[in-house]
């Protein structure tokens, strides 16, 4: 007579968080950013994206910045002659 041992059972796998996590973690690289690291990312940008011209809180979404800090960034980028402010508060190259 052969005994029947129970089989062994495995714990039931569960699903996975995969959902992928890069605002997250982006936002908090770029808020531990120095300044002057803030400002080679945006200088790199619009260097990038010729033609780009956002408003403060466009370039505020886009580099993960919170709008008044991302307005003192751009301002002295403005300051030094990187950028230009348009009239309707677009920053853009100068032409």
């Amino acid at each position: 007579m052969h005994s029947h041992s129970p089989k062994a059972t495995r714990p039931r796998a569960t699903p996975l968080d995969i959902t992928p996590r890069p605002l997250a973690i982006s936002t908090l690289n770029y808020r531990r950013a120095s300044a002057p690291d803030i400002e080679t990312r945006v200088r790199c940008e619009f260097f990038e994206m010729r033609g780009f011209s956002p408003t403060v809180q466009q370039a505020a979404r886009l580099f993960q910045l919170q709008p008044d800090e991302c307005g003192r960034v751009l301002t002295r980028l403005v300051q030094e002659g990187f950028l230009r402010q348009t009239p309707d508060g677009r920053f853009r190259l100068p032409s």
